[in-house]
C-alpha cells in the first residue's frame, strides 16, 4: 500500500506500543488519527512527535467499550481527515485476574475492549476500505494466545479470539483489504507483571533479551508495505513461541 497522505485510525495512541507505532506512520506519510481514552496528556505527546503536528493530525477521545462511542469516533474521524485507510488495533487492557477471585465485571471489561471493540471498528471501517478497493487491518494479539497465563485467564482468552477474528476478518475483507496480526512477546513490560517477570521472560526466549518498541514499529511497517501478506500472525516475540 502507498502510505503517503493515506489516513491511520491508531488506538490506544497516547503511549507505550500505540505511540511508538502512531510517531513512525506520521514519519511515512500518513495522516494519524490518535485515539486515546484517559491518556490525554500523553496523546498529545503523542501528536506533538508527528511531523506537522495538530494541522495534520487529529486527536480524538472515546471509551471504546461502548458500541456508540465507535461509530461516533469513526464518524467525525472521516469527516475531519477523510476516508481510513489502516486501522490499528491496539488498545487493550491487562491486568491480573486470578481464576478464583475473578469477577463478572473484569471479565466482561477486559472483553469489551480487548475483542469487542477490534471487531466493531473493522466492521465499521472494512466496509468503507473494501468499497473503495483497498485497506489495511493490523490487530496487536500476544504470544499468550497460544500459551496463556493461568493469573490473566480472561485477558489472554481475549488475545486467543482477537486471533481467530484476524483470520476471519482476512477471509471476510478480502481480496480488497489485507487484515493480519503482530503477537509480541516482552515489549515494554507493564508494571506489576509478576507472572512474567524480565528475567524468566528473557530465559524463556531464543534470543535472551526483552523486545523493544522499534521491534514492533518495524514489523507493522513490514505489514503495510507488503501488498501479499494477509491472514497471518507474524510473532515478535524473540522466538519465544519456539522456545
Amino acid at each position: 500500500m502507498d502510505l503517503q497522505d493515506k489516513v491511520a485510525l491508531v488506538t490506544g495512541a497516547g503511549a507505550r506500543l500505540g505511540q511508538a507505532v502512531a510517531q513512525q506512520l506520521g514519519q511515512l506519510g500518513m495522516r494519524v488519527i490518535i485515539h486515546y481514552h484517559h491518556s490525554e496528556k500523553a496523546a498529545k505527546q503523542t501528536v506533538k512527535g508527528l511531523p506537522g503536528g495538530e494541522s495534520q493530525h487529529l486527536l480524538m477521545q472515546a471509551d471504546l467499550k461502548e458500541f456508540s462511542a465507535i461509530k461516533e469516533l469513526v464518524c467525525k474521524a472521516e469527516e475531519q481527515s477523510g476516508p481510513i485507510s489502516v486501522l490499528i488495533n491496539n488498545a487493550a487492557d491487562f491486568f491480573p485476574t486470578p481464576l478464583f477471585s475473578t469477577t463478572e465485571e473484569e471479565w466482561d471489561h477486559l472483553f469489551a475492549l480487548n475483542l469487542k471493540a477490534p471487531f466493531f471498528l473493522a466492521q465499521t471501517v472494512g466496509e468503507g476500505m473494501k468499497s473503495r478497493g483497498e485497506g489495511n487491518i493490523i490487530n496487536m494479539v500476544d504470544v499468550s494466545a497460544d500459551r496463556p497465563w493461568v493469573s490473566f485467564l480472561p485477558y489472554c482468552t481475549t488475545k486467543a479470539g482477537l486471533v481467530s477474528l484476524t483470520k476471519g476478518l482476512a477471509r471476510a475483507l478480502s481480496p480488497e483489504v489485507q487484515v493480519n496480526g503482530i503477537a509480541p512477546g516482552t515489549v515494554l513490560p507493564p508494571p506489576n507483571h509478576s507472572e512474567m517477570d524480565l528475567s524468566s521472560s528473557v530465559e524463556r526466549s531464543l534470543l535472551k533479551r526483552i523486545g523493544l518498541a522499534e521491534d514492533i514499529v518495524q514489523a507493522v511497517e513490514y505489514l503495510l508495505k507488503s501488498d501479499f501478506v494477509t491472514g497471518t500472525i507474524l510473532p515478535v516475540d524473540g522466538g519465544r513461541a519456539v522456545y
